[in-house]
């Protein structure tokens, strides 16, 4: 007995090493062979849930992977380009696609396995272009899993040879609820449903387990699939975290209706096939495919459910919602998450730091003050994590192009900090005036409101013209920018001409109205920048 098991673990542990090291190259190659693609894709059926679910569906059999399928769609949700609701049917239609490794396993391809590895190692090693660099890791990642399936059904062989290995197993076979959940820990231990499916396969190929206790299997496998994004969520933001427990909550309801439905799931899965390996994949693929069709119909009650669960709370400003370190080693999507982070701060503010900065500080003064203080404080949490997550990026899994958006992000975000600095600062210039008790004239106030306005609009060209990279938009804004001059210019010879009429509010606010003037001419001249990074010059 003791000269069988180091064999048969030897064979499992390299095998289930192999098909997840395979699984690895498969995804990341493939993800960064088409991410831009792909999120492409994702964006354009944000309206239906249907056509979500759909391209849930085609997105996860291509990239074989769920995980990155749902950090895009935690993005497109805190952007507010699809609701809750419409994510969860991409996320159901994932589900689906994330079977199909069981479906290619039960063909029994091992025979092409080996072909496949030397068919992926040579553009993996030689070709020039990167792309086509990838989608060699991914065919030597398909050969590996195939390899590695092959390597666990050859060691499980003799299992049925050992004395007592049935009979200590048949506790687990005999109750379904213990194999569902020693399915799901294993799973959520090696953090892919896929080799939990295919042991279950390949045990009950050899005899070892009925197809019930596969079937378990297989539920506990789907369970234990979503530990990966709850556990990574917690450091994210709130929508990461409703995706992830609405995620959960599908798994975890289709597993209980199930469960006491094993024998008719049983009797459907006989029916797809006389092979018990091809049963279980079916099985796998059964199970989703049903949880798709009761759960799709109400993806908007799940969405409102999850946010009555997960409400918002003011905290969560102060989190980087987009930087998913789990997308480094793909520079598209992490560069794409980077710029959403830039977007917010931009976000912050135009919508809540400019529509304050001009208003004179009457008696919440304080308050006003100490608000767009938190609002910087946030940008420079913000810039920072930015800023680290960028210099994580490996230099060297990079293109030309990449490195240089790699450069312009960081260029725009130390604008975007600097910006929030100069709103404090003239914040404080509004202060000193309410401190004195005196006001800016009524033609001096409405000359700064004037200078504001048209350096507002050039930050708002700007950040659209970063959100789109349109350089025909950033060209504006560097054209606007001699206007700007000049308007400071007829602004400091209006103010000169008023002190020469011996105006005594003009007098008593020279000072600091040509502080506020340079402060200005500063964020348009932040917003020039940003739009020179846009351009491509840095």
């Amino acid at each position: 007995m003791s000269s069988l098991i180091f064999p048969i673990a030897t064979g499992l542990a390299g095998g289930l090493a192999l098909f997840l090291f395979g699984m690895h190259l498969i995804s990341t190659g493939l993800q960064k062979a088409a991410a831009r693609q792909v999120q492409q894709l994702l964006g354009a059926v944000t309206k239906n849930r249907f056509f979500g679910m759909l391209a849930g569906l085609v997105v996860t059999i291509f990239l074989q992977t769920s995980a990155v399928t749902t950090v895009l769609l935690v993005g497109f949700v805190s952007a507010e380009l699809m609701s809750l609701g419409q994510a969860l049917g991409v996320i159901l239609g994932a589900a689906i696609g994330s079977t199909l490794t069981a479906q290619l396993i039960a063909l029994r391809l091992s025979d092409y396995a080996l072909w496949a590895v030397v068919a992926g190692i040579i553009p993996y090693f030689f070709a020039r272009r990167l792309r086509w660099r990838y989608l060699g890791q991914a065919i030597l990642g398909f050969g590996l899993i195939f390899y590695g399936a092959a390597l666990m059904g050859t060691a499980v062989a003799p299992l049925n040879t050992l004395p007592g290995f049935k009979t200590a197993l048949s506790p687990l076979a005999a109750h379904p609820w213990l194999m569902m959940l020693a399915a799901a820990l294993f799973t959520g231990v090696v953090q892919a449903s896929a080799a939990t499916v295919v042991l279950a396969m390949t045990l009950a190929a050899q005899g070892t387990l009925p197809l019930e206790a596969a079937l378990a299997m297989v539920l506990g496998a789907n369970l234990g699939t979503t530990a990966t994004a709850l556990i990574s969520s917690i450091a994210l933001s709130r929508e990461a975290k409703r995706v992830a427990l609405a995620h959960f909550f599908f798994k975890l309801a289709g597993t209980l209706l199930f469960l006491p439905f094993l024998g008719l799931y049983s009797y459907l899965s006989r029916l797809t096939s006389p092979d018990i390996a091809r049963q279980v994949a079916n099985g796998h693929t059964l199970f989703n495919v049903i949880n798709m069709f009761l759960f799709l119909p109400f993806t908007p009650q799940v969405g409102r459910l999850m946010e009555r669960l997960l409400p918002n709370v003011p905290a969560e400003e102060k989190v980087a919602k987009y930087l998913d370190t789990k997308v480094l080693d793909i520079p598209e999507l992490a560069l794409a998450r980077a710029t959403q982070e830039l977007l917010r701060m931009a976000g912050i503010i135009r919508e809540e730091m400019f529509p304050r900065v001009m208003q004179p500080l009457a008696e919440r003064e304080v308050e006003l003050l100490e608000k767009l203080r938190s609002l910087d404080n946030i940008l420079d949490y913000l810039y920072r994590a930015v800023a680290r997550y960028l210099a994580q990026l490996n230099q060297g899994n990079l293109t030309d192009d990449q490195l240089v958006a790699q450069t312009k992000l960081l260029y725009i975000a130390n604008d975007l900090e600097h910006i929030g600095d100069v709103v404090v600062e003239m914040a404080h210039q509004w202060r000193k005036i309410e401190a004195s008790g005196v006001e800016f004239s009524p033609a001096g106030q409405a000359e700064l409101q004037e200078m504001f306005n048209k350096v507002k609009e050039n930050f708002a060209t700007a950040i659209q013209a970063f959100a789109a990279d349109d350089e025909a938009l950033a060209a504006r804004v560097i054209r606007d920018h001699p206007e700007i001059l000049r308007l400071e210019k007829n602004l400091r010879y209006s103010h000169f001409q008023r002190l020469q009429q011996e105006n005594r509010l003009s007098l008593e606010t020279t000072s600091i109205h040509m502080d506020l003037i340079n402060q200005l001419l500063r964020l348009n001249m932040h917003s020039v920048s940003i739009a020179q990074a846009v351009m491509g010059i840095i």
